[in-house]
């Protein structure tokens, strides 16, 4: 589908991706449902959260998907369906590099970018993570969000 607008959201761990998203889906936005290899977090159900798929599953649907990555040792990607039917979809840095550029003139990205304190106090809190489970997601965080530009608004605000 052509010229369709939609938003995308992207940030680093705990950084309010989900509730944004909610937000959204409180005034009527269509979400997009990705799909992952990893297994379920607690609490987390199958077709709300994410589409829960094997790593065999996920790469035999490769030619379904809009865009993909490989995060750690799990998939994640937007579906080309969901792609073309919603409105918001949260991705990561790689996933944004993939939208094709005349979908992304169509695109409003959301960098979310609190402080880092405030992830790593949910991380803990909410994920219930030990410090070095922590340290090490930040570490990958920074990484991956060090030369990240391709947004058009950046929070940092934690209490947006």
């Amino acid at each position: 589908m052509k010229n369709k607008s939609r938003i995308i959201i992207i940030g680093p761990a705990a950084s309010g991706k989900d509730f944004l998203k909610k937000k959204f889906k409180e005034r009527g936005f269509e979400l997009d449902v990705s799909y992952t290899s990893r297994p379920p977090r607690e609490g987390e159900i199958d077709g709300v959260h994410y589409n829960f798929i094997s790593e065999t599953e996920f790469i035999n649907k490769f030619y379904d998907f809009y865009e993909y990555t490989k995060h750690g040792p799990y998939w994640y990607g937007t579906g080309q369906y969901e792609w073309d039917n919603y409105d918001v979809f949260i991705m990561e840095t790689h996933g944004i590099s993939e939208i094709i550029p005349e979908d992304r003139k169509n695109c409003f990205i959301i960098y979310l970018n609190p402080p880092h304190y405030i992830r790593e106090e949910r991380l803990k809190e909410l994920r219930g993570w030990s410090v070095e489970q922590i340290s090490h997601r930040t570490e990958m965080d920074n990484e991956k969000f060090s030369t990240f530009t391709d947004f058009d608004m950046e929070i940092t605000n934690p209490d947006f």
